[in-house]
């Protein structure tokens, strides 16, 4: 049973990355570059830094093959996680600036809040890029190698790796069906006229109890599949250097040295 949920997991793992498997990366070096990525724009000063960042990034999503509907949905999900909240303090800022004229709540200009959002827009846009290309089996395998000290110190590492592990392979599972369900019981809950929007509050109520419960029935399968799984087969990750890790490594190099060409005014001093 444990082995058939596994390469059910395994199947649906490869179908979600066969567009990325073109460009197929060893998980530890896409990281290393990742990290590297993310912390470049705070050491940025000239906005022709922050514009060959975004060429390059796109150059990666191009690269990778991730659909534009992921991107758009990460920049769906970044303006309501991210925005409306920053939005929303930079309001609560002017508003105490404006009664108490301190200022430490003065407005430090538009493209400060640009910049600003922008670096966590690219921390933001990485991350997706690194784990919708990498599959969660690797970035886990890899987790359980950098915690390989508190292991050896008697922590129960892979245990808690496992039960996170099988936790994401039911919700893969399960997501879809959910889904569906959830819309087919809206749909019979919300009123004829939809114009109006009469929705029968009842029914809702009934459908949050009946997700509850199904929630509570999650949890006594993921730890049967807990217990019947070893950590072999649900994780893994060993180190595999290829020629497509060279050729990133190449263009990463390529792109710091022009960066550090503008940073440095070089650039500037030429023209």
């Amino acid at each position: 049973m444990a082995k058939d949920l596994t390469a059910i997991h395994s199947d649906e793992e490869n179908k979600g990355l066969n567009k990325a498997e073109y460009f197929r990366m060893d998980g530890l070096v896409k990281l290393i570059l990742a990290i590297l990525l993310m912390v470049m724009p705070f050491w940025f000063r000239y906005p022709l830094s922050f514009g060959l960042l975004s060429i390059y990034l796109i150059l990666i999503a191009w690269v990778f093959k991730v659909d534009l509907r992921t991107v758009a949905i990460s920049g769906a999900s970044f303006g309501i996680i991210v925005l409306i909240p920053y939005f929303f303090g930079l309001f609560m800022n002017a508003l105490f600036f404006y009664f108490s004229r301190n200022p430490m709540f003065a407005f430090q200009g538009f493209g400060a809040v640009f910049l600003r959002l922008f670096k966590i827009f690219v921390i933001w846009y990485i991350s997706i890029l690194y784990f919708h290309t990498t599959p969660m089996r690797t970035f886990i395998g890899m987790l359980d190698k950098f915690l390989m000290p508190l292991k050896k110190l008697g922590l129960p590492v892979q245990d808690y790796l496992k039960v996170v592990m099988c936790i994401v392979d039911q919700l893969k599972d399960t997501g879809s069906e959910v889904k569906k369900s959830l819309g087919e019981k809206m749909r019979a809950v919300v009123g004829e006229e939809r114009r109006k929007l009469r929705i029968n509050v009842k029914g809702i109520s009934q459908i949050i109890v009946n997700l509850i419960v199904d929630s509570f029935e999650k949890i006594d399968k993921i730890q049967e599949y807990v217990d019947k799984v070893s950590p072999e087969e649900l994780y893994h990750y060993r180190f595999k250097f290829t020629l497509k890790d060279g050729v990133a490594l190449v263009s990463f190099a390529v792109f710091v040295g022009i960066i550090w060409i503008i940073e440095n005014g070089i650039i500037h001093g030429i023209l």
